[in-house]
């Protein structure tokens, strides 16, 4: 039995198989780097779906309702560039599976505290701090796994997840309501991140080059001088944060838009609700795929990777304009999700330039980038909150991110999709180390 034992295990351990294992590895490492990134959004929108409930049975102002959703962004923004750093250090593996374990304890507790105003924004800040660099340390995770000719559909499909995941938060969240009340949204999804974040320490390995890569990652301030005086990488980052700025609308307030200002009921939000949100799945997955494509058929990758964010911007603005004021619920509920599509067609690309941009510094650049994006979504939500409350309109608040889309198109331009992070940074004698 031995014998066969041995025998069945050289079989395994043949050329042919070693080759088969390592084809298909990456796309279970983008899968399971998927499924961070979708409990990362559904436990975002979740209270997008809660909002509305919270409002009516509780009696809080708007930007009360605001503020709440900040607390969340407030913890996630400022421990974000420290924790993506260190899961550069660290590795992905316990990195990732300890975030996520994090954020979902802390979401299973924010449906304790639901109707406590005080204790629930403490659970909303503590989920967003694990939350932090989930994504940036996913990214970095993933990016040895991944070529550079593939890296902005592979942002598309991980990007494409998160849209689903939101998708899905608004009909299960609001049937999760109907059977157990306000906490119910967060015990549905607070279990499901806390599963995914054991299967990400079950299986996530790294490969054998992304060891290499740590004694250089030990030299903070060369890497944090040559992020900060990045003309590109700040470029990057004001891009993603009018990107961000718009998204998080989508996050937080739509639902209550379109009961308030379009008369939906919570039923309807519940059926067509999560159509914007496939609009921008679709729109992350084709972005990325038609980057990748036309980068390799013209060779020409700094033409291309600015060009479809910046198209991207511009179109999702001139179909958001028309939705807001569409009297008709089902034309609103199509152009929001056409514009959605539009505006999500930009993310894959800014990702896979914040991975090339990083190279074994991925976390590091890509949680930078996102820093950025997520101070938009701390301002957004509240700023959207006051101008209703002091305008008592609620198509003001797109108008403005409208504006903010436009300026971020023109910051697209300015970025230099070449640069290297790791080019500038010197190694120990002075060399420079590599991607």
């Amino acid at each position: 039995m031995d014998a066969t034992s041995e025998a069945k295990k050289g079989m395994l351990q043949t050329p042919a198989a070693v080759s088969q294992r390592a084809r298909i590895y990456p796309w279970i490492v983008i899968a399971m780097g998927s499924m961070v990134y979708m409990s990362n959004y559904t436990d975002k929108a979740l209270m997008s779906v809660v909002a509305p409930h919270l409002i009516a049975n509780l009696h809080i102002s708007k930007i009360t309702m605001g503020w709440i959703f900040s607390a969340f962004a407030i913890t996630y923004t400022i421990l974000q560039p420290l924790l993506a750093y260190l899961s550069d250090i660290v590795g992905p593996r316990r990195s990732v599976g300890l975030m996520v374990l994090w954020y979902g304890a802390f979401t299973l507790l924010s449906g304790v505290t639901a109707l406590n105003l005080g204790q629930l924004a403490w659970m909303r800040a503590a989920a967003g701090a694990g939350e932090a660099a989930s994504m940036p340390a996913a990214t970095g995770g993933v990016s040895p796994w991944v070529p550079p000719g593939r890296r902005a559909l592979s942002q598309g499909i991980m990007h494409a997840a998160t849209r689903l995941g939101a998708a899905l938060t608004v009909p299960v969240g609001v049937a999760s309501i109907v059977a157990f009340g306000i906490p119910g949204p967060f015990w549905v999804f607070g279990s499901a991140t806390v599963l995914i974040g054991l299967v990400w320490l079950a299986v996530y390995r790294s490969p054998a080059t992304g060891h290499a890569h740590r004694n250089q990652l030990g030299h903070g301030k060369q890497v944090w001088a040559v992020v900060l005086k990045s003309k590109s990488m700040w470029a990057l980052c004001l891009a993603d944060f009018c990107y961000f700025y718009t998204l998080t609308i989508y996050l937080t307030w739509l639902p209550t838009f379109l009961i308030k200002d379009h008369h939906f009921t919570m039923l309807k939000v519940g059926i067509y609700g999560f159509l914007p949100f496939i609009g921008g799945m679709l729109g992350s997955v084709l972005g990325g795929a038609l980057c990748d494509r036309l980068c390799a058929r013209t060779g020409n990758k700094r033409l291309w990777r600015r060009l479809i964010p910046s198209a991207g911007m511009v179109c999702s603005v001139l179909l958001l304009l028309p939705a807001i004021y569409a009297q008709s619920q089902f034309v609103t509920i199509m152009l929001f999700s056409c514009s959605f599509f539009f505006l999500d067609a930009t993310i894959s690309v800014f990702w896979a330039i914040a991975m090339d941009m990083g190279g074994s510094y991925a976390s590091t650049s890509a949680g930078w980038m996102n820093t950025w994006a997520n101070v938009g979504g701390i301002i957004s939500p509240v700023a959207f909150g006051a101008l209703v409350q002091w305008s008592g309109s609620w198509t003001l608040p797109f108008l403005v991110a409208s504006g903010l889309m436009l300026v971020g198109a023109g910051f697209v331009w300015l970025i230099d999709t070449e640069m290297r992070l790791s080019d500038l940074i010197a190694g120990p004698a002075g060399k420079r180390v590599h991607a």
